[in-house]
């Protein structure tokens, strides 16, 4: 099987056990809407953000170094690095709980037991699905995915419609899906038992830790430019924006689902591929394809988000479509700039992205402060948009010292400008032509992307034989 072909492989694999579910997820969204107010949700929304912030510093992000040393080593290493690592990430919980527990002696913590249990299921989840990743179990990875969407769906909606539980349906219905999936992957995966005999050894732990060491900072950085608008938003504007602009990122978060899987699928091959005297140009027609489809998406999604949330949300979310617009170019230039930095992963020099996402991180935060009082929460759709467009114009100059791209840059600027008139467009109209808007964009999704259509039709139905 050539390179294209495992990647279109692979990217349905993964697309199976994340796009379908996910699509449910975001019609809760439009249940949220209804059931749960701008201050709940804007408060569970700060939950999230807090526990990924703190994700990084308790996992150390050793998911990451992992599955890339998991990708390389020989049957009888994977159970040390397995082992190792569980074992690192329970001392390193159990010290964050402790914490925790400590915190919430001083301050009163909204639904503290479960945000503890949800904290400790997060980290576990992350590295169990990551091991699976790099066993090349990837049709079990798959499966998990479909396994907790469809578990945290049906707790939602008893939490949420029967018992009218508000926003601590939500919070345990995360808890009880990621506890089934970690039950299901220690019952599916015997070497996961296996492994908790094998001694801690930190002699050959050490080499993931110097991978994943320089992830964190970097991984920090990454939320700053996505996640710091929240606090931002708590203290100038209140819990209510805050919730508000929970809903806007709701919907850009489809966009960040499909390159999600896309990325899991060229992780592996561009790994791989690293070596092939075809590297460059396999590189650079995978980012055209990449970059089309992101654009493209973009201008589908910016009129059917104003459509959605004017028709079906509730009246006290009805202004959150003003906001998607920077974000969807935000997710797609985010998901460009994950494209470029594999380069650092590729060659286990994660030091070198350090600097690049700090500047970004810093320019996010000068620019949301700067214009909040200004523009509201435009502004932190703003300043993500900014900040990532900084990042690949960075990160394409460093690209070269791992593989040389070549980029077609009137085609590229073109189809920025295009969503950026999609916005204004979607901006001034009324529904009827956002409704017109919507059909156009459609046409020129298909268009623009037929090549790319018909080689997944294809790999589909060779998959489903």
């Amino acid at each position: 099987m050539d390179s294209k072909s495992k990647l279109a492989k692979n990217t349905l694999i993964y697309g199976v056990g994340n796009l379908g579910t996910k699509v449910l997820a975001y019609v809760m969204v439009l249940v949220y809407s209804y059931f749960i107010t701008p201050d709940d949700l804007g408060y569970y929304d700060v939950v999230l953000t807090t526990i990924s912030m703190l994700q990084p510093l308790i996992i150390f992000q050793i998911n990451d170094g992992v599955f890339r040393f998991l990708i390389d080593a020989h049957k009888e290493n994977q159970k040390t690095i397995i082992s190792n690592s569980l074992k690192f990430l329970c001392f390193t919980t159990v010290i964050t709980e402790i914490l925790f527990v400590v915190f919430c002696g001083f301050y009163k913590i909204d639904y503290a037991l479960w945000i503890g249990l949800l904290l400790i299921s997060t980290m576990f989840f992350t590295l169990l699905q990551d091991i699976i990743r790099g066993l090349g179990k990837n049709k079990q990875y798959a499966f998990y995915g479909i396994l907790n969407s469809f578990v945290m769906l049906f707790a939602e909606i008893i939490g949420l419609v029967v018992l009218r539980l508000g926003v601590q349906a939500l919070v345990v219905s995360k808890v009880l899906a990621y506890i089934v999936c970690i039950i299901c992957m220690f019952a599916k995966n015997p070497e996961l038992w296996q492994s908790i005999k094998i001694r801690f050894n930190l002699q050959e732990f050490k080499p993931i830790l110097k991978y994943s060491a320089p992830l964190v900072p970097n991984t920090i950085c990454w939320w700053v430019v996505n996640s710091s608008d929240r606090y931002i938003i708590l203290f100038f504007l209140g819990t209510a924006y805050n919730g508000i602009y929970s809903m806007s990122n709701k919907f850009p978060t489809i966009l960040t689902t499909i390159t999600g899987i896309f990325y899991l699928a060229w992780q592996e091959s561009a790994i791989k591929e690293y070596n092939s005297p075809k590297r460059d140009k396999f590189y650079s027609e995978i980012f055209k394809k990449y970059y089309i489809l992101l654009f493209t998406l973009c201008l589908c999604a910016i009129p059917a988000t104003k459509l959605v949330i004017e028709l079906l949300v509730s009246e006290s979310y009805k202004n959150a479509w003003e906001f998607t617009g920077f974000l969807y170019l935000g997710a797609a230039f985010s998901a460009l700039c994950s494209f470029l930095g594999m380069g650092y992963q590729i060659s286990k020099e994660t030091h070198r992205s350090i600097a690049t996402t700090i500047l970004a991180a810093v320019l996010n935060i000068i620019i949301n402060v700067g214009c909040i009082k200004v523009i509201g929460l435009q502004a932190a759709s703003l300043s993500t948009f900014l900040a990532y467009l900084f990042l690949i114009l960075i990160r394409i100059k460093h690209s070269k010292r791992y593989f040389e791209l070549s980029v077609k840059w009137v085609e590229f600027t073109a189809l920025t400008a295009s969503v950026l008139t999609c916005m204004y467009l979607t901006f001034i109209s009324n529904l009827y032509i956002c409704a017109v808007l919507e059909v156009i964009a459609i046409m020129i999704l298909f268009v623009m992307n037929k090549s790319l259509s018909l080689s997944f039709v294809k790999k589909f139905k060779k998959i489903s034989k």
